[in-house]
């Protein structure tokens, strides 16, 4: 009895490799791969940007960039005043949203008075 349960059963060596290579091919197309181009379209995005740009660091930081250097950005915070920050620092934005500036005081439209219905007449113009 023991001799049977000691025994390795034919093939199970092979087929048990099989497995373990089909499971690292999986994992390294559902996990490996999709994380390597994700590295790459954020690296080419943080490459990408240039002076007068907004963005936004993993901190929650906004500002515009106004200096560029090899491994910082120089971003102005508010007026005059501009913090140094890694370009790895700088949260990826899909393309178009960095080119997105909010409108200043000046040039933001006033807001226009609500319209008020007149409670002077219950009756609906309609049912006459």
């Amino acid at each position: 009895m023991f001799t049977l349960l000691a025994a390795p059963a034919a093939g199970s060596g092979a087929s048990t490799l099989i497995f373990i290579v089909l499971l690292i091919v999986i994992f390294y197309f559902f996990m490996i791969r999709p994380q390597q181009k994700q590295q790459k379209k954020m690296e080419e995005f943080r490459n990408s940007l240039t002076k007068g740009e907004r963005v936004t660091t993993v901190g929650g930081i906004h500002g515009r960039i106004v200096g560029v250097k090899d491994n910082t950005f120089q971003i102005e915070i508010a007026k005059g005043i501009v913090i140094e920050v890694e370009k790895n620092a700088i949260n990826y934005q899909p393309t178009g949203q960095n080119q997105k500036q909010q409108p200043k005081e000046d040039d933001r439209k006033p807001e226009e008075p609500e319209t008020t219905i007149s409670q002077d007449d219950d009756r609906n113009p309609n049912l006459d």
